[in-house]
């Protein structure tokens, strides 16, 4: 048996709508519905979904998006920055990987990165 694809990530956060607004405001992501203590926001073909609570936040966590050029790279890098949202890492080029990453209010870090070769869904070896 083989799973279809990956739907959503969910993250504990401790205020469920400064989160939202963080993800919506910053990285244009949708909000899908709302119930209670928890969002759900599109992005692509995997959500993410943010649950109240206390957050979980470990430093080798992190979520990466991936982007088509370097060039959006540093797109997102200057809105990042307008944005007044600090960085945690980069930008930094590896010659075929280009990156950087920032915090989401709750300390989870977002990546957002080119890559020449894809390694994830859109060309992993079989």
């Amino acid at each position: 048996m083989k799973m279809r694809a990956l739907n959503h990530l969910n993250i504990i956060v401790s205020n469920v709508e400064r989160s939202s607004a963080f993800y919506e405001d910053l990285f244009g992501m949708e909000r899908l519905w709302r119930e209670g203590d928890f969002v759900f926001l599109r992005c692509g073909d995997t959500d993410l979904a943010l649950t109240g609570g206390i957050p979980r936040v470990d430093e080798k966590f992190h979520m990466g998006f991936r982007v088509d050029s370097r060039a959006e790279v540093d797109a997102w890098l200057e809105e990042v920055r307008r944005s007044g949202v600090a960085l945690s890492h980069g930008p930094k080029d590896y010659g075929n990987y280009y990156t950087f990453s920032c915090r989401d209010p709750d300390g989870y870090a977002v990546e957002i990165y080119w890559e020449a070769e894809p390694r994830g869904r859109t060309g992993a070896p079989e």
